[in-house]
């Protein structure tokens, strides 16, 4: 048996559709313990996988809590930077605790969950300044030339931050055309 559609779209979804090892787009679901193996049709024996990841993890039985733990880290990295309903349900706390400061009576009461908010809202700042900073770090220390990667030599989305050439679909080449710049 294989993998029913709603579990297949729900791997797809939480990994932001693409695969949990190499972050490639059009993943397959692919089986952590093969089926025959004793390995079930469940999500949680599920994982996103690109073609070529899929082929060189695939069968390899030592690689499979590797694949686990990959898959696992990767949903993670999906639900909190997409996760909308998480930002939500955060908001809707904190503006819950700011809907309770108008029921207090005590001065000192009103004070502590002040103080609480604020120090919720200074977490989640030094929170966001962190992942701005590590999203800069991560651009600035980035070859100058861009791509998402297909398969071997076929990339799309070609963009060369040095001389500027974009491409739709550049097929059979690692480096820019016109400069010669890597593809990251």
């Amino acid at each position: 048996m294989a993998f029913s559609e709603k579990i297949k779209k729900e791997v797809k979804r939480r990994s932001a559709f693409q695969c949990c090892r190499c972050r490639t787009i059009g993943v397959q679901v692919h089986h952590i313990i093969p089926e025959e193996s004793g390995g079930e049709d469940t999500i949680d024996n599920a994982a996103p996988l690109c073609p070529n990841c899929h082929d060189y993890f695939g069968q390899n039985p030592e690689k499979r809590k590797e694949i686990k733990q990959m898959r696992d880290w990767w949903y993670e990295v999906c639900d909190e930077k997409y996760s909308e309903g998480k930002i939500l349900d955060e908001l809707k706390k904190m503006n819950d605790k700011i809907e309770q400061l108008g029921s207090i009576n005590t001065k000192e009461a009103k004070e502590e969950l002040k103080n609480e908010i604020l120090e919720e809202l200074r977490t989640q700042t030094k929170k966001e300044m962190a992942n701005n900073i590590a999203s800069l770090l991560d651009r600035t220390s980035e070859n100058l030339a861009t791509a998402t990667r297909l398969g071997n030599g076929v990339y799309a989305n070609f963009q060369c931050k040095k001389c500027g050439k974009r491409i739709g679909l550049l097929i059979g080449k690692n480096e820019c055309p016109n400069c010669g710049e890597p593809i990251k």
